[in-house]
C-alpha cells in the first residue's frame, strides 16, 4: 500500500520530520548529505525491518538520541510504527503489536534503487535468492510458512551433523526438508518463468541490441531429486558440519548476450540491468496484486545517462506505483509524464514542501 503520512523521529540526520506525499511520484531535492538518502532509508526500513545501509541501530539513531521512531499512515487508513533503541524494537499496527517482520513486507511491499543495487549482479548468491525470494512471497502467499519449516529442519539437520550424530539421527530431518524444498522449488522456478516473460518486453524497450536472460540454479545437482542428493551427501556434509546443498544454496545466472553480467557487463550496464530487473519484478507484482507498491531510487541521475533516465521515467509512468526519488536538482529529471508531481526539499535533516 502506498504511504499518505510519514512522521520520522531522530532517525539518522532527520530529528523530527513529517510530509504527505503523493500517491504517484514524490522527488526529493536537496545537497549531498542533507538527508535525502535517509528518507528513502526510513521507508525501507517500515518495509523489511532493517536498512539497506547498515547493520547496526546505533547508525541509525540520530547522534545523542536513544531512539527513533517511524510512525506512517498507509492508504487504508491504518497506521503502522516502529520504534527503535539499542536494547529493544516494538513495531505496532493500529496500535496493536505485530510479532512477525514479515508482516511488514506484506502491509508495504517496497522495491529499493540504490548506489549498491549493482550488488545483485556483482556480489553473492544471497542478493539474487532475497530478490527471487521478494517476488515469490508476494505471489504465493504459503511462501513464507513453507521457508520458514524449511530453515527450521535445516537447523535441526545441521545441528546434528555439527555434533556428529549418527546418521539415522541426521537423517530424521531429510523428510521435512525435501518436502519443503520441492515446493520452494516448485514457487521459484514458476516465478522466474513469469518474470522472464515480462523481462523480454522491458529489455526490448531498455536493451533492444542485447538479450538477457535469467537462469535459476536451484542449489543442488539437477541429475538428481533432492532425497538422493540428500543421501549421497550426507558424509560430506558431516565433515563440513553443515547441509551444503539444497534451496539456501540457490543462485540466479544473470547473462547478457549468453554471457556472464558479472564479467561481461560493464558497472553502468550493471547498473542498468539492475533497473531493469527491478522494474520487470515491479510490472508482475501489479500482475498478481492490488496492492500499491512503493519503489525508492537512491540518486537516480547518478545511476543512469540522460537518455536511459528518459525512458525508465517514461515506463514508471504509464505504472501503478508510488515513486520516492531523489536527486540534487530538479532539472535532473524530466517529470512531464507525471501530472502533478510532489516535490521537497531536504536540508539540514529539514524537510520542506515545495509549490507544485
Amino acid at each position: 500500500m502506498s504511504l499518505s503520512q510519514l512522521d520520522i523521529v531522530q532517525f539518522r540526520n532527520l530529528g523530527q520530520v513529517s510530509l504527505r506525499p503523493d500517491p504517484g511520484i514524490n522527488l526529493i531535492i536537496g545537497d549531498n548529505a542533507a538527508g535525502k538518502t535517509s528518507l528513502l532509508e526510513s521507508i525501507f526500513y517500515l518495509s523489511y525491518g532493517r536498512s539497506f545501509r547498515s547493520s547496526q541501530t546505533r547508525d541509525l539513531i540520530q547522534y545523542g538520541q536513544p531512539f527513533f521512531r517511524l510512525v506512517s499512515r498507509l492508504e487504508s487508513g491504518s497506521v503502522l510504527g516502529i520504534e527503535k533503541s539499542l536494547k529493544e524494537q516494538t513495531i505496532r499496527l493500529n496500535q496493536q503489536n505485530l510479532q512477525r517482520m514479515s508482516q511488514l513486507a506484506e502491509l508495504l511491499p517496497v522495491i529499493a534503487l540504490h548506489p549498491d543495487s549493482h550488488q545483485l549482479i556483482s556480489a553473492g548468491p544471497e542478493y539474487r535468492r532475497q530478490f527471487l525470494d521478494w517476488g515469490v512471497f508476494h505471489v504465493e502467499h504459503s511462501f513464507i510458512r513453507i521457508w520458514k519449516d524449511y530453515r527450521k529442519a535445516l537447523a535441526q539437520r545441521n545441528a546434528a551433523l555439527r555434533h556428529q550424530e549418527p546418521d539415522r539421527i541426521c537423517q530424521l530431518w531429510d523428510q521435512p526438508l525435501v518436502q519443503n524444498a520441492l515446493l520452494i522449488d516448485q514457487f521459484r522456478i514458476a516465478y522466474l518463468d513469469h518474470l522472464n516473460q515480462v523481462l523480454k518486453e522491458y529489455a526490448a524497450i531498455l536493451f533492444p541490441d542485447h538479450v538477457i536472460s535469467l537462469d535459476y540454479r536451484r542449489g543442488w545437482s539437477d541429475a538428481e531429486d533432492y532425497s538422493a542428493h540428500l543421501q549421497q551427501t550426507l558424509g560430506r556434509d558431516k565433515e563440513k558440519g553443515y547441509t551444503q546443498g539444497g534451496p539456501h544454496r540457490a543462485d540466479i545466472r544473470i547473462k547478457l548476450d549468453d554471457k556472464p553480467a558479472q564479467t561481461a557487463a560493464s558497472r553502468g550496464q550493471q547498473k542498468k540491468l539492475v533497473a531493469l530487473f527491478k522494474l520487470a519484478q515491479l510490472a508482475l507484482f501489479n500482475q498478481a496484486s492490488s496492492k500499491t507498491c512503493i519503489l525508492l531510487y537512491d540518486d537516480l541521475p547518478a545511476e543512469l545517462d540522460a537518455d536511459n533516465r528518459a525512458l525508465l521515467m517514461q515506463l514508471l509512468s504509464q505504472m501503478k506505483v508510488q515513486l520516492f526519488i531523489t536527486a540534487i536538482e530538479t532539472d535532473q529529471l524530466d517529470l512531464s509524464a507525471f501530472p502533478q508531481p510532489a516535490m521537497f526539499h531536504v536540508e539540514q535533516g529539514r524537510i520542506t514542501a515545495l509549490s507544485r
